[in-house]
């Protein structure tokens, strides 16, 4: 199973991390945390990250930290960590409290003597140690796409989950101008036809080739797999429907 805003709660090193609000969206997938450091979080996530608020540098009042809450919807958030503490957030407006509530994103505060290194690593840690344990026991042992759909999950969870699935493609697209997310929908949509894809991309069908090649290496699956291939086909009518590509 994919890890949740509920699961990181039950990790020991978690017990003192207190919910504020949010709780709707406790079962929202965490791709990674995220330690903000930065007045905006937009340019530098991908969508599911658990964010940690420190308060040292940004605008921590209450338009600042309202802000920020309406950004991490915007962008799909998992959940935001405050860390409280003299000299930083000394209090969490119930404004901010209330906007959690109406939208569903899981609001913590974490008292800042905790040491946040540690926290971000054994989160870390149990994140890829489920991905290792998932790819063992079967690639699908998490849900589908389309299970979560027919469970009903609202919005932000499916952005959220969709965001992650597509995370080594996203960030290798960032880093290296590539265009795998692109190439991955069409050939997709082209039925895994790599000479029709190539047409369609206008690409020779040798670099179709190394593309898919390398977009296979990143996904870590074969999506030629038909239950891989119907899940992928599937997060992007998700991320279509919602206006997300």
């Amino acid at each position: 199973m994919a890890v949740t805003c509920r699961d990181i709660m039950d990790l020991e090193i978690c017990s003192r991390l207190k919910l504020l609000g949010g709780a709707d969206g406790l079962d929202r997938v965490v791709s990674w945390p995220f330690i903000k450091n930065m007045d905006t979080i937009s340019e530098w996530i991908h969508g599911g990250e658990l964010i940690f608020v420190i308060g040292a540098k940004e605008d921590i009042s209450e338009r600042g930290l309202l802000a920020l809450m309406d950004e991490a919807v915007k962008n799909n958030i998992s959940g935001v960590v405050m860390l409280h503490g003299e000299g930083y957030i000394k209090t969490i407006p119930k404004s901010v409290i209330r906007f959690a509530n109406e939208h569903g994103i899981p609001l913590f505060k974490m008292p800042f003597i905790l040491k946040l290194i540690d926290i971000t690593q054994e989160i870390s840690k149990y994140i890829v140690k489920d991905r290792e344990m998932n790819r063992e026991h079967g690639e699908f042992e998490e849900p589908s796409i389309l299970e979560l759909l027919i469970s009903g999950k609202k919005k932000e969870e499916l952005l959220a989950y969709c965001s992650m699935k597509l995370q080594p493609l996203t960030e290798a697209d960032k880093v290296l101008k590539s265009e795998y997310v692109k190439t991955l929908k069409c050939y997709l949509e082209c039925n895994n036809d790599l000479l029709h894809t190539s047409k369609q991309m206008y690409i020779h069908r040798n670099t179709m080739i190394n593309r898919m090649k390398k977009i296979t290496a990143l996904l870590d699956t074969n999506i030629n797999s038909v239950d891989i291939r119907n899940e992928f086909y599937n997060i992007f009518k998700v991320l279509n429907h919602y206006g997300e590509l």
